[in-house]
């Protein structure tokens, strides 16, 4: 989808002072006027802020000593918020530390991009400009797990049934919006200690007060004990903060989305889609012509007796950038009507969905988007933004 908006950025003490408030919370001021649908900045920086003395924002970073050199990418880079060199250790106050990167410009060219891992967050900030043509990648898809993925405080209302007949599948992971819950498995109550494999549900959903990762998606329910295996919940997206005092500029690609939920094995249940994590990007002037996404993963199918054959459910697709929902697993076995029509991964969406009700194995829900904030005067021309920024 393409906006144009602005927000207006008050500045307080020593510099910009983010539109949030000091829980995170959006209580901050700021007005705006609109002009032909789009809205147009009403204010500045007042002559007595020396803007250049510090870096505050959705991190306070006021106290971080100058920063010593640039970020300049024009090649495929990795970087581990472990252990890698060139992180500050920032301490967040009620959230987890962050690897710090702080830079006196950022420059990501086209044939450039920089992969991240690790289990702390990553920020980047700039003491002047952010110019990123290449690619930033915090998300979890194929073998990557991004930076701060799957936070410990994720929860589910209810575990998913393990059932010989067919098991429950898993939920998908809840962020600022909630994943879809799994399909109920063995409904036509044929076997089973309960007669049907209930599915698991999702959590809470939880504003954004820090910077932190998305939630993985639920195991699927097993078909026994020592029978076929749920399908593995997908890992969610991880979650990066961009400040640039100056500005910040991105006709290239920002990933921060959630990986897919496994097919459930024999009579076992699909595996949860990871929602997608943050991604925050503060400046005076942010300029979006590329793409953000934070989308959730789709959930697995279910797995299935077919007769004497084990059949395990196929996969959901990882999400990925653009409106499109990543797909939940479907397939297997075609030739069999009961298992094509039933079982099916929910897709992982800003609306995430359930997976499908089945009687063998139920499928996996999909992971829900994460969330985007842009905090700044900003302007989108040709940007493909999902889920929709705030």
């Amino acid at each position: 989808m393409t906006r144009s908006y602005a927000l207006l950025i008050w500045v307080a003490g020593c510099g910009f002072h983010s539109p949030l408030g000091p829980d995170g919370d959006d209580t901050g001021g700021g007005s705006a006027m609109i002009d032909g649908g789009n809205a147009v900045i009403d204010g500045g920086l007042p002559s007595n802020v020396d803007a250049a003395a510090c870096v505050p924002g959705f991190l306070d970073l006021c106290a971080q000593a100058p920063p010593t050199m640039d970020l300049d990418i024009t090649n495929g880079q990795t970087l581990d918020t472990d252990g890698d060199p060139r992180c500050r250790t920032y301490l967040q106050a009620g959230g987890p530390a962050v690897c710090l990167v702080y830079v006196s410009s950022v420059s990501i060219a086209g044939s450039g991009s920089l992969t991240v891992s690790g289990s702390r967050p990553l920020a980047i900030a700039s003491t002047s400009a952010i110019t990123i043509t290449g690619t930033i990648d915090v998300g979890s898809h194929g073998t990557q797990i991004g930076p701060a993925a799957d936070h410990s405080a994720c929860a589910f209302m209810t575990a998913p049934d393990m059932d010989i007949g067919g098991a429950g599948g898993g939920a998908g992971g809840t962020f600022t919006l909630v994943g879809g819950d799994g399909g109920t498995g063995d409904s036509d109550a044929t076997l089973g200690g309960d007669n049907t494999g209930r599915p698991g549900t999702h959590g809470l959903a939880t504003p954004v007060t820090r910077l932190r990762g998305g939630c993985r998606g639920q195991v699927g329910g097993a078909e026994s004990a020592g029978g076929g295996n749920g399908g593995s919940g997908g890992h969610s997206g991880g979650a990066l903060y961009l400040y640039a005092r100056q500005s910040l500029t991105i006709p290239g690609t920002v990933r921060a989305t959630g990986a897919r939920g496994e097919g459930g094995q024999v009579q076992a249940g699909g595996g949860g889609g990871g929602s997608g994590g943050l991604v925050v990007i503060e400046s005076p002037t942010i300029t979006i012509t590329g793409q953000l996404g934070a989308n959730g993963g789709g959930g697995g199918q279910g797995g299935a007796r077919i007769g004497t054959t084990d059949v395990t459910g196929l996969p959901g697709g990882d999400g990925g950038l653009g409106t499109t929902p990543a797909p939940g697993g479907f397939g297997a076995n075609n030739n069999d009507v009961r298992f094509s029509t039933g079982g099916t991964g929910g897709a992982g969406a800003v609306a995430a969905t359930a997976g499908t009700i089945s009687i063998l194995g139920g499928g996996g829900g999909g992971g829900a988007a994460g969330a985007i904030k842009l905090l700044g005067t900003t302007r989108l021309a040709g940007s493909t933004i999902s889920p929709s920024p705030s």
